[in-house]
């Protein structure tokens, strides 16, 4: 297994880290036996919240992990809500390491950062920082940091107003739109958590003409989506939602080499990257020179949501991604109103340096993502 520093905190993480989301779901010694066994091939980082399973995620990683803390490091979060204070912080704070069993989170985030409106409720007078601050002094928590969906100049931003220790944040080999702002954290040292780095497992779930290419390459997608995270040096770790031990043993494999893709890697990447945009003889490059729609409607992201679709072979997480836009939650990856607020007023088709039909494959992509 591979260990990199997180950024300037001092910490040192396992590429491969063990996101907590979902094993919880397991029979209780289901659930222990998963961790323990991430935890014996090398995972030293786990990363959860209250949010899981209200509690229950923080209960299971107590016990399967109470008589190794010394050995790894333990992440958790908490809401920024409106109003919200230091000492709600605070009590959120010990009721997370009382069920985790432990004296302090080695990472201690604001969860859920996804927008500037968000980011300014941590720094209201007797807020979320000052609470997060006091118990970095006490030793409760060694470093701080956010957890975030923003747009990448967003994140940018936020780290320019406070410099954050760690960003968490969303990537992995089916959308690449963070690139900008991986460079940017490297380069201020700030630990990089990448969750969702399998696309909500879409990634380890190819269609059959992508498979094909898998196996004709001797690879497996779930190592190939995690290699792409573990060969960009700006990366900390990588943390996956493992729900069974056969995952963990995938999952870590990808671990195990440093440095670059490989030729074999590069050229199905490639292969992956070509079949995402290259979809008929013209196909929407995410320029943005349709943009800004007067209805609001979020033309690049539809359009990359469902050339993931169509061009890896696996709807459920586009599809997924698309009801978040249609519900407008703040958390959803791509900005905008849905395709079918579109008044057909043919302005982005006059913009479209490409000469898409944009009004008709928004209606054909509309149609594609609400499908079940």
């Amino acid at each position: 297994m591979i260990y990199r520093p997180l950024g300037r905190t001092g910490i040192k993480v396992s590429i491969v880290g063990f996101g907590a989301m979902r094993f919880w779901r397991k029979p209780e010694a289901e659930a222990l036996a998963v961790v323990r066994r991430a935890y014996d091939l090398g995972v030293t980082i786990f990363e959860t919240g209250v949010g899981y399973g209200d509690g229950t995620s923080e209960e299971l990683l107590g016990k399967a992990l109470h008589d190794v803390r010394e050995n790894v490091v333990l992440t958790n979060k908490v809401t920024p809500k409106p109003g919200g204070t230091a000492d709600d912080v605070r009590r959120g704070l010990e009721a997370s390491l009382a069920r985790e069993q432990t004296d302090h989170f080695d990472v201690f985030s604001f969860w859920g950062v996804n927008n500037p409106e968000i980011h300014d409720r941590i720094f209201v007078k007797g807020g979320p920082l000052e609470g997060a601050l006091r118990a970095k002094e006490e030793g409760l928590v060694r470093s701080l940091g956010i957890t975030t969906h923003a747009q990448p100049q967003e994140i940018i931003d936020f780290t320019k107003r406070y410099p954050w220790d760690v960003v968490t944040l969303k990537y992995n080999m089916l959308s690449r739109r963070q690139e900008p702002t991986l460079k940017h954290l490297g380069e201020q040292g700030i630990g990089v958590i990448i969750m969702n780095p399998l696309a909500g497992g879409t990634v380890a779930r190819p269609g059959p003409e992508m498979q094909a290419r898998f196996d004709q390459a001797g690879l497996r997608p779930a190592v190939l989506g995690l290699r792409y995270l573990v060969a960009n040096p700006a990366v900390s770790t990588a943390v996956s939602g493992m729900t069974s031990v056969a995952e963990v043993e995938e999952n870590v494999a990808a671990g195990d080499s440093e440095g670059p893709l490989n030729d074999a890697e590069a050229d199905l990447v490639e292969t992956i990257q070509t079949a995402l945009k290259g979809l008929g003889e013209t196909f929407c490059t995410g320029c943005g020179y349709c943009m800004p729609c007067p209805e609001g409607v979020g033309i690049p992201g539809i359009f990359q949501l469902w050339n993931m679709m169509r061009g890896y072979g696996d709807a459920d997480y586009p599809r997924n991604e698309y009801r978040k836009m249609l519900n407008q939650l703040h958390w959803a990856e791509y900005r905008g109103r849905t395709a079918d607020h579109c008044i057909e007023c043919h302005q982005c088709e006059e913009q479209c340096p490409n000469r898409l039909p944009v009004v008709a494959d928004l209606k054909q992509a509309h149609a594609d993502l609400t499908s079940e």
